[in-house]
């Protein structure tokens, strides 16, 4: 990113102008739960953070930073306040750059708020340098001053489908996370272990059937994509443990009602030696609930043929596993 020269100066208010580009979006006021606060502090003590403006022809300012506080200027009727005005000509394509450094380096935006700065960018980027994307993150360290650490947790969420990101956008920001969780622990070790998948699936269909699972409440916590890593981690070798997690991962994208918890369960009960942790209270009483309605399946007439003490014993393992199932209900009714 240009470096750019600055002056402090106390400007009119009246000549500020929004600027349409701020990624908090157009009622970030009416979102604002601390905005009181805000503006009994500047009435107070006066406004301690500068805004910081774009000079405009015709002696108008685009404000670049301090949205917040400009509105609460406005309604304190405050006719001056001090702010940065950049000296420099600042090009279209760079305002949101800046924009973004300023918030970055200040920590004003979250993920979410960034992502969306970053947009027009990130697809300009990705058409201009044909969706390499470590030429792509290079480039936005390069504009935006900002690590590559960051730009690269971003890009787990920019390379998304537009239609998932608007729902992070405009309705549940939260799934920022949820989305960053499926990017960087299933999609990425799954295109890089079952290539041969993808050829068949395309990966952006794969994000969004993943994405079902927490849109229709089968996954609750984004973190539990964390629960299946050993199975997208299985490297390509013509073993059954790899068909096997190939199957899983199928099953996993393709079936919305199948959890990470099931297959993680499914999983370790196969290959023990993969277990993440110890097999969960639902996968037991899954796997107990098929035992028991096998068992009550039974043909009668050949119990009927068994010895008396084999139907005993038959008659006391049922007993015993529909008692199991009870206990478990009440352990996990206690647990959620």
């Amino acid at each position: 990113m240009d470096k750019f020269h600055f002056s402090l100066e106390d400007i009119d208010i009246s000549k500020i102008e929004r600027n349409p580009e701020n990624p908090r979006g157009k009622y970030v006021r009416d979102k604002d739960v601390n905005f009181d606060y805000l503006k009994r502090s500047i009435k107070t003590f006066g406004l301690l953070v500068p805004l910081v403006v774009q000079k405009l022809k015709n002696d108008k300012y685009r404000l670049i930073d301090g949205e917040r506080r400009y509105n609460a200027l406005r309604e304190l009727g405050i006719k001056k306040a001090p702010a940065h005005v950049i000296q420099d000509v600042v090009p279209p394509n760079e305002v949101k750059n800046v924009m973004f450094h300023i918030h970055t380096t200040r920590l004003q935006w979250d993920a979410i708020e960034q992502c969306r700065a970053l947009e027009p960018l990130y697809k300009e980027l990705n058409q201009l340098h044909e969706e390499d994307e470590n030429k792509v993150a290079k480039e936005l360290v390069r504009l935006t001053g900002t690590n590559l650490r960051t730009v690269n947790a971003r890009l787990n969420f920019l390379r998304w489908p537009d239609r998932q990101k608007s729902i992070a956008y405009n309705d549940q920001p939260d799934l920022y996370w949820t989305i960053v969780e499926i990017e960087q622990g299933i999609i990425k070790p799954a295109l890089k272990n079952f290539p041969e998948y993808f050829e068949k699936v395309p990966v952006n269909n794969a994000r969004k059937m993943l994405l079902e699972k927490y849109l229709k409440g089968k996954v609750r916590a984004a973190t539990e994509a964390r629960k299946i890593r050993n199975i997208v981690k299985t490297t390509p070798e013509n073993t059954p443990k790899y068909k096997y997690a190939k199957q899983l991962l199928q099953n996993i994208i393709e079936d919305y009602t199948y959890t990470f918890h099931e297959a993680g369960d499914d999983f370790a009960a196969k290959y023990p030696e993969e277990g993440l942790d110890t097999i969960t209270l639902e996968y037991l009483r899954k796997q107990s609930s098929k035992f028991l309605s096998t068992l009550q399946q039974y043909d009668p007439l050949i119990i009927k043929e068994m010895e008396e003490e084999k139907k005993e014993s038959l008659h006391h393992l049922i007993i015993d596993i529909t008692a199991l199932l009870s206990q478990i209900d009440e352990d996990i009714v206690q647990s959620t």
